[in-house]
């Protein structure tokens, strides 16, 4: 294998595709990145078994091969070149032997040698049937992950919360997040049904590439693949494994009334809110809202080093009422509101308290209250 490639386009191959490997991988082939140059063209591949990756870069190929490399150490390297092109070459045909990697001008003095495995041990995405995908746009998906995705569960034992839930309901598609302990829900309207009819849980890492792959590109391809999602954007292929499981109720969760309904404002809410997290005691982070007429009160305090306390003007006229949050879980639900306020709908302080967002109908979030 022998080709030419620009390094800083082939850095940012690297870190399109690496986030799939997992730190706890050590000198195995799920540590190394599968790099193929064929006709001037390189395709780096990288798998974790659960979710694989592919993308390209334009290349001149002198010699066509393949080769597989540890991954960190690739990234450390082409960090720290500082020549334009860069020459990858191993020196012979076998896949495992030794690659060097040096400047393709050779006006810098300067190589690096890396030892690969057999890159067969890699699996790489196949060619795909462009009639098996559906097209979508792009943005619109990473709006629903984004207004959703901080309430799935990460390493939580009931696996169906470790990802998002994806429900066609004709033309629409619902997604929705949750962890148990809080809830988020979102729908749009798509040109096209979605491929998966009873629902998908997709894995909180496929969010997470597929949120990378996406940004900035207008439309996105999905589909299946070997009972695997498959999904594509601009030069970056996703084939991975839904969770399976049958994912919750998620409409008994959310409440259908509320006694009191209060708007607040975003911009300013966020404000206090992040500094009583300042004083919010580890690990529960509890922040308590007091509502009161004409009033809320943000309050946290951290027994014998410091508190927090703010009061903040609102239209409220109901009764008093502390509800006690999880400061993260509120900031987080609060953050994913578009509009510049944020509507709290509760009837107790432990009752679940929802959130909606004024301009967005479509939009709701649920989350469980603390015992005070």
């Amino acid at each position: 294998m022998k080709f030419t490639v620009n390094t800083t386009d082939f850095l940012k191959a690297i870190n399109s595709v690496d986030g799939v490997i997992s730190v706890r991988e050590i000198k195995s082939a799920l540590s190394n990145l599968k790099i193929q140059a064929e006709d001037n063209i390189v395709y780096l591949s990288a798998t974790d078994l659960e979710i694989a990756i592919k993308t390209s870069v334009a290349s001149v190929v002198g010699q066509k091969g393949n080769a597989s490399l540890p991954a960190k150490q690739l990234s450390n390297i082409f960090k720290n070149l500082n020549f334009d092109s860069t020459l990858l070459s191993t020196s012979d045909n076998n896949d495992s032997s030794e690659t060097s990697i040096t400047d393709a001008s050779g006006k810098m003095d300067t190589k690096f040698k890396v030892n690969g495995i057999d890159s067969e041990d890699i699996k790489t995405i196949p060619v795909v049937n462009e009639s098996n995908v559906v097209e979508f746009p792009c943005q619109t998906i990473r709006e629903m992950f984004r207004k959703t995705s901080y309430a799935m569960a990460i390493e939580e034992t009931r696996f169906v919360f470790n990802g998002l839930f994806l429900k066609p309901e004709d033309t629409d598609l619902v997604v929705v997040g949750t962890d148990g302990r809080r809830l988020s829900k979102i729908v749009r309207k798509f040109p096209k049904q979605f491929p998966f009819k009873n629902g998908a849980i997709i894995p909180h890492k496929a969010v997470r590439e597929m949120l990378k792959m996406m940004e900035g590109k207008e439309t996105a391809k999905i589909g299946f693949i070997d009972e695997q999602i498959y999904v594509s954007s601009g030069n970056i292929e996703l084939l991975f494994k839904l969770i399976d499981g049958n994912f919750p109720d998620y409409e008994q969760v959310i409440p259908k009334q509320a006694a009191e309904s209060v708007r607040i404002a975003k911009t300013d809410f966020l404000t206090f809110l992040k500094q009583a997290l300042i004083s919010a005691e580890e690990p529960s982070k509890q922040v308590r809202l007091s509502f009161s007429k004409g009033n809320v009160n943000i309050s946290s305090s951290n027994p014998g080093t410091m508190m927090f306390d703010h009061n903040m003007p609102v239209e409220y006229s109901g009764e008093p009422v502390t509800i006690a949050f999880k400061g993260d879980y509120l900031n987080d639900v609060v953050k994913a509101v578009d509009d510049p306020e944020v509507i709290f709908e509760f009837s107790s302080s432990s009752a679940p308290v929802l959130f909606k967002d004024p301009s967005d109908s479509d939009f709701v979030s649920v989350i469980m209250p603390m015992k005070l």
